[in-house]
C-alpha cells in the first residue's frame, strides 16, 4: 500500500563535493554508501550556480556566495562525474543526475536558460533567498542572520513565512520551461529557526501550506519529504512536518525521500524514521 505515495529505497535529495558548504568528501562516497544501505536509485541535486544578478544583491559578501553554489565553470565538472559514476554503478544502483534549482522572482530567464542548457534526469525547486535587508538573504544561512536581515526587515516572524510561502506559490506557477523541476524542495525551510524564532500561533502558517498542496496537486508536482530538518537543533521536524506529509497522502501527491546529504554520514539519515512515519500514516483512515 506505501507504494501508492512513495519508492522505497530511493534517495531524491543529496549533494556532492561541489557543495562547498558540505564535505570535501569525493561523490563516489556517497555512491558506495547509499549501496551499502541498501539504496536502489540515488539523485544527484546539487546547487547550480546563482544569478550574478543575484550574487550583487547578497550582502553578507563574496564568502557566501562562494559557499552557497559552484561556479559557473565547475557545472560541467559536476555533470561529467555524476553521470562516469551512474556509468560505473549502473548494475547496482540507478544514478539520476540533476539539480537542485533555486527558483529567485525576477530573474526566471537565467533559471529557464540554466535547465534548457542541460539535460536533467531528476531535479528540486527550491527557495533558499527573499528580498531583505540590504538586499537578497539566505533563508537558512544562521538563526541571527534570519533575525537580523529577515525578521527585523518584515517586522514578524509570521511576515517572513508569508513572503516565503508566497515565493513557494510563485516558483509553482512560474513558466521555466519544459525542463522545470517536478519535485518541490524542502517545503517548510523556512521553519529551520522556529525553537528561536517562531510565530506567537503555531498554527499560523496552516492555511497557506494547505493551499500551496492544492496548487502542487493541481500541477502534478511531486513533494521532497526532507529529513535535514529532523536533526537541524533549531527545527527538530522533517521539511515537511507529519501533518502536512498526511495532508499530501490525502491529495494523492507522491512523497520523495531526501537525506539532503551534505556529507557522506548523512546518506540515508533518518530514512528508517520516514519509513515508519509513512507506514503510520498510510495505515491511518482518511
Amino acid at each position: 500500500m506505501g507504494h501508492e505515495y512513495f519508492q522505497k529505497y530511493r534517495d531524491g535529495h543529496t549533494h556532492t563535493h561541489f557543495c562547498k558548504h558540505g564535505s570535501e568528501e569525493r561523490a563516489e562516497l556517497y555512491i558506495v554508501e547509499a549501496i551499502n544501505k541498501g539504496f536502489r536509485q540515488y539523485s544527484f541535486t546539487e546547487h547550480p550556480p546563482l544569478p550574478f544578478e543575484l550574487t550583487q544583491k547578497i550582502p553578507n559578501g563574496q564568502w557566501l556566495v562562494d559557499e552557497l553554489a559552484m561556479s559557473m565553470n565547475e557545472l560541467k565538472d559536476y555533470f561529467k562525474i555524476c553521470k562516469e559514476l551512474k556509468e560505473k554503478y549502473r548494475e547496482k544502483i540507478d544514478i539520476l543526475v540533476g539539480l537542485e534549482i533555486d527558483f529567485i522572482s525576477g530573474m526566471e530567464s537565467f533559471t529557464r536558460d540554466l535547465l534548457d542548457s542541460n539535460e536533467l534526469e531528476d531535479g528540486l525547486l527550491s527557495i533558499h533567498f527573499l528580498p531583505g535587508k540590504n538586499g537578497w538573504r539566505c533563508v537558512d544561512y544562521s538563526a541571527e542572520d534570519f533575525h537580523d536581515g529577515l525578521v527585523k526587515y518584515y517586522g514578524s516572524v509570521e511576515k517572513v513565512y508569508d513572503a516565503y510561502y508566497e515565493m513557494v506559490e510563485e516558483s509553482i506557477d512560474a513558466n521555466l520551461g519544459p525542463n522545470k523541476p517536478s519535485r518541490i524542495g524542502h517545503l517548510t525551510l523556512i521553519h529551520k529557526y522556529q525553537h528561536y524564532l517562531k510565530p506567537k500561533d503555531p498554527d499560523y502558517d496552516k492555511e497557506h501550506i494547505t493551499k500551496i498542496l492544492s496548487k502542487i496537486k493541481r500541477n502534478g508536482m511531486e513533494l521532497d519529504v526532507n529529513l535535514a530538518g529532523l536533526f537541524q537543533p533549531m527545527c527538530k521536524e522533517m521539511y515537511p512536518p507529519i501533518w502536512v506529509i498526511q495532508e499530501a497522502m490525502n491529495l494523492g501527491i507522491p512523497l520523495v525521500y531526501g537525506s539532503d546529504s551534505h556529507k557522506v554520514e548523512h546518506v540515508g539519515r533518518g530514512y528508517d524514521y520516514f519509513i515508519n512515519i509513512m507506514n503510520k500514516l498510510v495505515m491511518k483512515p482518511f
